[in-house]
């Protein structure tokens, strides 16, 4: 993601709301790999802690820590172009049979 997605906040930084969804998503991906793209997730909770100013192009990257047959906890970070943490995000992702 790049800078036109991140302008309109006055510390200069990007919008919060913009970083929350990359790492939503990250997470949500994660949960999904670990069950095998098998059934579908929802979010039940998720934590953030923002601990940077986002600018420039980011990255997210999910995993899956842990978990059971109708939970997946899992966990996420943001960081910029240079490497830097942006923000991290711990969730909890509830499965559910496909449609």
């Amino acid at each position: 993601m790049t800078d036109g997605a991140l302008q309109g906040l006055q510390d200069g930084g990007g919008h919060r709301g913009t970083v929350m969804s990359l790492l939503d998503t990250a997470m949500t991906h994660a949960a999904l790999s670990h069950s095998g793209f098998s059934r579908e997730v929802v979010a039940v909770d998720i934590h953030v802690a923002f601990v940077s100013p986002a600018s420039g192009a980011l990255t997210a990257a999910g995993r899956a820590t842990g978990g059971g047959r109708s939970v997946c906890f899992c966990e996420a970070d943001v960081a910029d172009a240079d490497g830097h943490l942006v923000a991290r995000a711990m969730g909890t992702f509830r499965y559910r049979e496909s449609a």
